[in-house]
């Protein structure tokens, strides 16, 4: 007779649910750290400028330089949510709901690599090392959505010879939001293409046979999810915007988050490559370690080669190698320590495996903790940015008719735009894709004082300027009698340009 396949219990969670609540109680510690950049304060006024009217926006509603041209914008869903939280509780729900998509998102990484079989210890240092890397980016930006979506993608690949049936409808209705919500859609794309060829290129290579490896499958639900990313307010248009974003614009190059991951200080993202090229080639060297098969390697390294040319990448990177990493750390840390309690963890972690609570709890949990938060005192502590101050914000707000046509800078923009909208536009902000090259570049080029500053100056036609204390641009302005310093403090300067002679 055979026994039984022993059965899930609903009620019992593994231990990521701990991580999924440890997560959330840190939330109570330093709420304002998910808003401390500066574009969050854009993306809720974008979400309530959609909300007022009913209409995804298709022309620049927030500068006066570029009123009234075309614009894509690919977060507009991200920005109709936040925008909806904040009308329901304020920026503690908004927070709230931040945070419970980076926990579900390393509550997924966990259960992934639980489900892989693999033992306590390489589950808890794979898992360490992504939410290290990953917390780099912990703000109320949609890139919170695209980690999640994308250790999904990832969960369905390594976890199934063949797509289930619920795959079919889940990950198409995912790539459906996802097409609204940000551009990491695309990311996905290119893991499950590169994955998919790699297979092919294995099954050619007699490595793998189809029974095995099978590959139709699995082009089918990549075309499926291709076709599903359509359905957005601008269609096929949006895959161009997206492909130009990616392989067009050079000025990305002067935001940090593209910079080339720091291998001297070294920085977080520099630290998890290093990391990844030891474990790979370590193994390497040990006999039982197993060859990469091209399915596993071409995603890899494709991403690996990506995370060196852009620290931003290293996210996705981290994502995308957890299984294939934790293999290589299985052979490195082989061994027979303390058999007993190695025989105590293997008998946990297969209990663990058949805990199907983590789910409703962790939805349970994220709900508690919200409706807890935002009646606490700590959301009046929560501030849009970190580049300008409360009193700087109410000098302006004092002065309307002298800010029509301000100079302001990437990091001031959206807490300018938080704290003065509707009736405040700004000159330039951080959607260098929108801007273009050109632009972003002139801008860059005024705020450090460049040769050509002064063109940039005189065109823009500029009433003010809202200058981040530190730019040369302060000093330079201070020079010319046209302009005058009338406000300063630790973060920000104020200038006003004076105003022509009556005839």
């Amino acid at each position: 007779m055979f026994e039984a396949a022993p059965k899930p219990t609903w009620w019992l969670p593994t231990l990521g649910f701990f991580l999924f609540l440890s997560i959330e109680l840190a939330m109570f510690a330093g709420p304002e750290q998910l808003f401390s950049d500066p574009s969050v304060g854009r993306h809720l006024r974008t979400g309530e400028a959609i909300l007022d009217t009913h209409r995804v926006p298709r022309t620049d509603p927030l500068s006066f330089t570029h009123a009234g041209q075309p614009w894509i914008d690919y977060e507009w869903g991200f920005e109709a949510t936040i925008a909806e939280l904040n009308r329901l509780g304020g920026l503690g729900l908004v927070c709230a709901f931040g945070t419970a998509l980076f926990a579900a998102t390393m509550l997924g990484i966990y259960r992934t690599l639980l489900q892989a079989g693999f033992s306590f210890k390489v589950v808890m240092l794979v898992t360490s090392l992504a939410f290290l890397t990953l917390h780099l980016h912990y703000s109320v930006r949609p890139l919170l959505l695209t980690y999640l979506f994308m250790a999904l993608v990832v969960e369905v690949w390594y976890g199934r010879r063949v797509p289930l049936k619920r795959d079919w409808i889940i990950l198409p209705i995912v790539f459906v939001a996802w097409a609204n919500l940000h551009a990491g859609w695309a990311a996905a794309l290119v893991f499950l293409a590169t994955s998919v060829t790699g297979r092919l290129v294995d099954r050619i290579l007699k490595r793998v046979d189809g029974e095995e490896a099978p590959a139709i499958p699995w082009i089918g639900l990549f075309l499926l999810c291709t076709v599903a990313t359509w359905f957005n307010p601008w269609g096929w248009e949006l895959h161009h915007k997206i492909f130009l974003f990616a392989t067009t614009y050079k000025s990305f190059a002067l935001w940090n988050e593209y910079a080339e991951p720091n291998f001297s200080l070294p920085s977080m993202s520099a630290i998890t490559v290093l990391f990844l090229l030891v474990v790979i080639f370590s193994a390497r060297t040990i006999r039982r370690a197993s060859l990469w098969r091209w399915e596993t390697a071409l995603p890899v390294f494709f991403f690996l080669y990506e995370g060196l040319k852009a620290q931003r990448h290293v996210l996705l990177l981290i994502e995308i190698a957890t299984v294939p990493i934790a293999r290589d750390l299985e052979v490195l840390l082989r061994g027979r320590w303390w058999p007993w309690l190695q025989d105590r963890m293997e008998r946990f972690q297969a209990k663990q495996r058949l805990a199907g609570g983590d789910a409703w709890l962790s939805l349970l949990l994220a709900l508690f903790v919200a409706v807890l938060f935002v009646k606490t005192p700590l959301v009046k502590r929560i501030q849009i940015g970190q580049s300008i101050t409360p009193q700087a914000i109410a000098f302006i707000k004092d002065h309307p008719d002298r800010f029509e046509r301000p100079l302001v800078t990437t990091w001031n923009a959206g807490p300018l735009l938080w704290n003065l909208r509707p009736d405040f536009r700004v000159s330039f902000d951080d959607r260098g894709d929108f801007y273009g090259d050109a632009t972003v570049f002139s801008f860059v080029d005024l705020y450090n004082g460049a040769p050509s500053w002064r063109d940039t100056l005189d065109k823009g036609h500029f009433d003010s300027a809202i200058l981040d204390a530190y730019l040369p641009l302060g000093q330079i302005l201070s020079l010319l009698p046209e302009w005058k310093v009338v406000y300063r403090d630790k973060a920000t300067v104020v200038f006003w340009r004076a105003r022509p002679s009556a005839p």
